[in-house]
């Protein structure tokens, strides 16, 4: 049945925990769409990111806020808003979007499940929970409640929509919409920067239990220890559960390591960088797609990702021609979710010396043809402006709305 002229554009709430860069883009895409927005959020990016690395009863005040005090400000926020809303809500608390549609299902609330990370898949890659234990198990019926329950699910890419609705059942309908940045905040023209001498190679952002720290550090090891050595410069901007390792394990080489700058003055300092890292486990690839990656490529660095080839990022990379991907995944083709020992087989990794090994020699590939990176380095810059430029977002986002509120 068709909604009345009146709840034509019903008003869209956009909710996460944390307010963070691409939690504003994505509100920001929604009204481009012509909607009435209004963002719903808790913690602040800086307060997170300051209280995450904090312990005690810091820490304990952080996860009060995202897994108590957020989910009663939805349900408040869900009863005091018009009838026939529309509720885009993230998954960084695990369960509110089955709660908003489950508690506010009577006001004729519609809740669209934007899956930023899959749990309990994410806890039980990073080591965190056992795949056969009972909070692992009880959280796995909060996500088949989730994919069921709400009116609309939004993936970051195709392996990560097959892989959730393989464990966890289908959704009622879906879309796969990329997370991109905003274009805007960009310099409109490439930098141009020199085609000899150093090749700087730049990280930044979230080093955390999904991203392949192992094989990165192995990796600008053996570089710093290689004839390349005066011919390469890693920095890195980093923060997150693995960030400390990374410092440890580099102490010592010629590596600058400084923690995340703010956003802005990161976008003016990528502008002299060639190459942007990043990285995914296996396992990783399979709850997650690092929104860095558009980021980058927006700032004109071509990418260099050690993660599975047939993961979202390695397509998106590959798919662009936007840099190189160095197969970090057992297998060189998807997993087949229909085998038994598919969970397993997701996360199977590459032996690193094999990674590092393929690390050197794309580096060297770059360093004796610099014009392949120019390419690369511009097919990144205009691929992420023509592909996943607002413009096209905010289609995708308007049609799989309409078909929610209209369902």
């Amino acid at each position: 049945m068709r909604s009345s002229p009146q709840a034509a554009k019903p008003k869209v709430y956009v909710a996460s925990s944390v307010g963070i860069d691409y939690f504003f883009f994505l509100a920001n895409t929604i009204r481009h769409g012509g909607r009435d927005v209004q963002e719903l959020f808790l913690i602040t990016e800086d307060d997170y990111r300051r209280q995450a690395r904090s312990s005690g009863l810091t820490k304990i005040w952080l996860r009060i806020r995202m897994y108590l005090l957020y989910p009663a400000y939805l349900l408040v926020q869900g009863l005091r808003c018009e009838r026939s809303s529309i509720f885009v809500v993230s998954s960084n608390t695990f369960y509110a979007p089955w709660m908003v549609r489950a508690l506010l299902g009577f006001r004729q609330i519609r809740v669209i499940h934007m899956l930023y990370d899959l749990f309990p898949d994410a806890l039980e890659i990073a080591g965190k929970l056992d795949r056969r234990s009972l909070v692992s198990r009880a959280i796995g019926v909060v996500a088949r409640h989730n994919q069921s329950s709400c009116d609309g699910t939004v993936y970051l890419g195709r392996f990560l929509r097959q892989h959730a609705e393989t464990r966890w059942g289908p959704a009622p309908r879906s879309d796969c919409i990329d997370i991109s940045t905003d274009m805007s905040l960009y310099d409109p023209s490439l930098p141009e920067l020199p085609e000899e001498g150093t090749l700087i190679v730049h990280y930044g952002g979230q080093l955390g239990h999904l991203h392949d720290a192992r094989s990165i550090i192995a990796s600008v090891q053996a570089v710093c220890g290689s004839e390349l050595a005066d011919r390469v410069r890693f920095n890195f901007y980093v923060s997150g559960a693995q960030a400390e390792l990374l410092k440890v394990s580099l102490a010592g080489y010629p590596v600058e390591i400084i923690s995340t700058t703010p956003s802005s003055q990161w976008r003016k300092d990528i502008r002299n960088f060639h190459l942007g890292l990043v990285s995914l486990s296996p396992g990783g690839a399979s709850v997650c797609l690092p929104s860095k990656t558009y980021a980058m490529m927006a700032g004109g660095m071509a990418i260099l990702a050690i993660a599975p080839e047939w993961s979202d990022l390695g397509q998106l990379v590959s798919g662009l021609d936007a840099g190189w991907v160095i197969n970090n995944s057992k297998h060189a083709s998807e997993p087949d979710s229909a085998d038994p020992n598919y969970l397993d087989a997701i996360c199977a990794e590459r032996p690193t010396a094999e990674i590092v090994a393929e690390f050197q020699q794309t580096l060297a590939a770059m360093l004796a043809d610099r014009g392949a990176l120019s390419r690369k380095r511009r097919n990144a810059f205009e691929g992420v402006r023509e592909h996943f430029c607002v413009d096209r977002l905010s289609e995708r986002w308007q049609r799989l709305i309409t078909a929610v509120q209209e369902a």
